[in-house]
């Protein structure tokens, strides 16, 4: 009830809304209408103004008008018990509207008691001006406090959200210097004696320093747990350098670009400390697309994937290539690259891969949303085709959340 009706429960409006009923009600008791017509009449002033919290601008005209026209239906009207009413409606209107609306009203109200409807003798219309004025100002004051207040809160959230940005990114650096430098040269060293050539690049292999055939394999073992390591080291950066935030609308599509487009290149940048020789192309077809957030995670944690893929099932230092085509109605990724020789021979499946289960999990997602995930091994080369269709995202709030790298 909360949430679907926030407005009713907004404890200022909501406590003067009962004050003016509590005092209407009062109003009436004192004197009470003697013909049907005038119990109608309170009964409508009565129910918009319990409805007004709900309905704020719609319940104020509608007030305004029947306390106006209710002259025209019972002389119960003229006694004046529609005054907390009016001068509710009129400063929720200040409250709900702008400068403009409020100048509106009071050059309305001063004709009004002026010119169309002087008050009696007895009835100073200056305090009767001045009473409305200071009720419209009163409304206005609301609002802008509220305002001031909003905007002094979402700059202090800004405020704290940039130092735990700025927090996370130093540590991010910090583990990404102190780790993963040394985790690529114990790959490469790994790699080397899996080749059976424990002398570094460029020098001859000695056969008498030749590593054997179980050294290799566990020389193998010793690369897989690094470079699974690795990844999951960047994982971590990757979560830290996460900014959970909502972004404004992504009508244009160029938040998910870039968020690709950072991911393409944190992974390169990765490979090639591995020794692979990457090639990574993000291409507009037509325009870019708007994804809502989920597309937009699923894009790219499958490109995270496919990287971590490449480091572990790919030859090492073999060329890869990897291609992220933009439409304005889906994403489409494709990755070829050459297999490790004791992968190459055989015809596998995805869920038969080490951390092909990943990719299997992926493509159950992507169905969901009437995507598709391909993969084929020939002549020792892999290929993956992932096909995800774009449903564009609309201006609704919630739906504009975009992850950040």
């Amino acid at each position: 009830m909360r949430t679907q009706h926030p407005n009713l429960w907004h404890p200022i409006r909501f406590a003067i809304m009962l004050i003016v009923l509590a005092w209407t009600i009062y109003g009436v008791c004192y004197e009470p209408p003697t013909d049907i017509s005038g119990v109608i009449w309170v009964a409508m002033l009565v129910t918009a103004l319990v409805l007004s919290p709900l309905f704020l601008k719609s319940t104020s005209v509608a007030i305004l008008v029947i306390a106006s026209i209710g002259d025209l239906f019972t002389p119960y009207a003229h006694l004046g018990n529609s005054l907390p009413a009016q001068l509710y409606a009129y400063g929720m209107l200040a409250y709900s509207t702008n400068a403009i609306i409020v100048a509106t009203l009071l050059t309305y109200y001063v004709v009004n008691i002026l010119l169309i409807d002087p008050p009696g003798p007895n009835t100073n219309p200056v305090a009767m001006v001045g009473m409305y004025a200071m009720v419209l100002l009163l409304g206005r004051t609301l609002s802008w406090s509220e305002k001031t207040t909003q905007k002094s809160f979402e700059a202090a959230q800004n405020k704290n959200r940039l130092q735990e940005l700025e927090s996370r990114a130093r540590i991010a650096d910090a583990i990404h210097d102190a780790v993963t430098g040394d985790l690529s040269a114990a790959a490469f060293v790994a790699q080397r004696h899996i080749g059976g050539n424990s002398s570094g690049p460029g020098v001859a292999a000695d056969p008498a320093n030749a590593t054997t055939t179980s050294d290799a394999e566990d020389w193998r073992q010793i690369n897989e747990y690094i470079l699974s390591a690795l990844t999951n080291v960047h994982r971590v950066i990757d979560e830290l350098n996460m900014d959970p935030t909502t972004l404004p609308g992504d009508a244009d599509g160029e938040a998910l670009s870039n968020l690709l487009r950072a991911t393409l290149d944190d992974g390169d940048r990765r490979l090639r400390k591995l020794g692979f020789n990457i090639t990574s192309i993000r291409h507009c077809a037509g325009g870019k697309p708007s994804a809502s957030q989920a597309i937009a995670e699923l894009a790219n944690n499958l490109l995270r994937e496919i990287y971590a893929n490449i480091a572990r099932h790919a030859a090492p230092g073999s060329k890869v290539d990897l291609s992220v085509m933009l439409r304005p109605n889906a994403i489409e990724i494709t990755q070829i690259n050459p297999m490790k020789e004791d992968m190459a021979g055989a015809d596998e499946r995805d869920d038969e891969l080490p951390g092909g289960h990943g990719l299997a999990s992926f493509k159950k997602q992507l169905e969901s949303y009437q995507g598709t995930l391909t993969t084929s091994t020939q002549d020792g080369s892999w290929t993956l085709f992932a096909y995800i269709p774009v449903t564009v995202i609309d201006d609704s709030p919630g739906l504009l959340e975009q992850v950040q790298v």
